[in-house]
């Protein structure tokens, strides 16, 4: 993945490079316990940055810093599948819990596609067709529409 300037270097300094590899076995078997559907997307995303938490700049927040993380156990561990099944239909497909981001306030989610959601409670935000638009969003600061 090609990314900004910017977002690769907040990468870096959180310990990501083009060549970190993550194990996704313990991923794999929380996510058939909780019976989410996982394609090879996810699964190649989780190895890539898998157990990752990144700090950048907070969202409208000057010299402040927030952080997210794919760590899916963990952030399975703050919703209920029932909870995401909600969100799955206001946008009609599957998701799985990849992370959390804004301090673990903002629940992320992957498309069977790539797309990347977040959420918290009733509000719903798209993040990005594919992983590489949501970290830069996320990295970035960058607005992302909310899903009615």
């Amino acid at each position: 993945m090609l990314f900004s300037a910017k977002t690769m270097e907040i990468l870096q300094s959180s310990g990501w490079s083009a060549t970190y590899k993550a194990g996704v076995s313990e991923y794999i078997k929380v996510f058939m316990e909780e019976d989410y559907f996982v394609n090879e997307l996810v699964i190649n995303f989780l190895s890539q940055f898998g157990g990752l938490t990144i700090e950048h700049p907070a969202y409208r927040v000057p010299k402040k810093t927030a952080n997210f993380h794919f760590n899916p156990i963990k952030a399975i561990n703050h919703i209920n599948k029932e909870r995401v099944e909600t969100y799955e239909e206001r946008i009609n497909t599957s998701l799985v819990v990849i992370g959390e981001a804004y301090n673990e306030h903002l629940i992320l989610m992957m498309t069977p596609s790539g797309g990347i959601y977040g959420a918290l409670d009733e509000y719903l935000t798209f993040l990005g067709n594919n992983p590489k638009e949501a970290i830069e969003a996320l990295c970035e600061g960058k607005e992302t529409p909310e899903i009615l």
